[in-house]
């Protein structure tokens, strides 16, 4: 059966799809909260990565959508190279995602690969898609013989996944020594006063009070004065009070806080799908980093997480050169990957051998000069 392949160019393109994405969703396993209609829509209508196209590849095949990738389409430089790019609508605040694709038309991912692959149908020289979860086996599929000479894979991030158990048996998974650390914190904070630990699961309703509350407290913290938080932007905060209204309307939001003396001193801020917290984004004031109440409130909120009907508490990413905490909890870790697709193009060939090669020397000549 042949397959009918096409962009679709802007928001009201995408808006046309929506019941067509949302069912694919459904049909597709791989699939994460970061490909959710809610989320690819926010990042549409807040232009995340200013002054790029939204445009959105489909494949038909019998008219019924059987694979679709929401992309947005702009210049940047790369290595100091311009270059036309593709990527994933809601990139770089997107965690771990999937390539919607029906779980059974598998072939048709190799056909969408393909089709990133032809300059004149995706007027681009390289598409780059990242956070791909590694047990979703699309390493094995990007490495194949085919295509091997036109892409690069390689690991961007691994996120640690811990596993919630009764807190009767927790003993048997959580190490001596961790128990011993998140004790020593507790009483530590509890010399300074009353500690108190709230968990709220909000209704759209109640989101801008709590946005604005964590969102001072995320000010005051490094990623504050680095500008580096979610809310440090007017951009971001109102891409974010959207996104956690959208998902509030189903109870997907939880907000864990930390008070000390009732004023609250540390924040967690994630999302739930199925029985798992997404852990997304955490702060607290830097004036207060030597009473680990960052530590203290992440083993509350893991510690109840059970009664709170939640079986997995997973990071959704995690950098490689700085541990995440939760790898404190946890041993087990979803590593992600960067796929990049060259075009067949003399230009996406050059990009390919300059990153390819030139990157791994730049950086050995580095060490060099670093090194005298």
């Amino acid at each position: 059966m042949t397959l009918d392949a096409g962009w679709h160019h802007g928001i009201a393109a995408l808006d046309a799809l929506k019941n067509e994405y949302q069912e694919l969703l459904n049909r597709s396993s791989d699939t994460t909260l970061f490909n959710s209609w809610s989320w690819i829509r926010a990042a549409a209508a807040h232009d995340i990565l200013s002054g790029r196209e939204t445009r959105t590849l489909t494949i038909h095949r019998n008219r019924e959508l059987i694979a679709c990738l929401p992309m947005t389409w702009g210049r940047e430089f790369i290595w100091g190279l311009p270059a036309r790019t593709l990527r994933p609508l809601g990139y770089p605040l997107s965690d771990r995602i999937g390539i919607p694709v029906a779980d059974a038309n598998p072939d048709v991912l190799e056909s969408l690969i393909g089709l990133l692959l032809k300059p004149g149908f995706t007027q681009s020289d390289v598409t780059i898609l990242s956070e791909l979860p590694e047990s979703a086996g699309y390493r094995k599929v990007f490495q194949d013989a085919p295509l091997r000479h036109h892409t690069l894979i390689r690991l961007c991030s691994r996120a640690p996944v811990v596993d919630i158990v009764d807190p009767a048996k927790s003993g048997e998974f959580f190490s001596k020594s961790l128990k011993v650390r998140l004790n020593r914190s507790r009483r530590k904070l509890q010399s300074t006063g009353s500690v108190t630990f709230e968990r709220v699961r909000p209704s759209p309703q109640d989101l801008p009070g709590l946005i604005s509350l964590i969102a001072s407290i995320e000010s005051r913290s490094w990623k504050g004065a680095a500008g580096t938080g979610i809310f440090s932007t007017s951009q971001r905060r109102s891409f974010f009070e959207d996104i956690a209204c959208a998902l509030a309307i189903d109870r997907r939001v939880e907000i864990t806080l930390l008070k000390l003396n009732d004023e609250v001193v540390s924040y967690r801020f994630g999302f739930l799908f199925d029985h798992t917290y997404l852990d997304y984004n955490f702060a607290y004031p830097e004036d207060l980093s030597a009473l680990s109440v960052g530590r203290v409130l992440l083993g509350e909120a893991i510690d109840t997480a059970y009664k709170a009907g939640l079986r997995t508490f997973d990071a959704s990413r995690g950098s490689l050169t700085k541990p995440n905490i939760l790898h404190d909890w946890t041993q087990r870790a979803i590593e992600h990957d960067e796929a990049w697709l060259f075009a067949k193009s003399i230009w996406g060939n050059f990009l390919r051998l300059a990153i390819v090669k030139g990157k791994p020397a730049a950086k050995r000549l580095m060490k060099r000069v670093e090194a005298v």
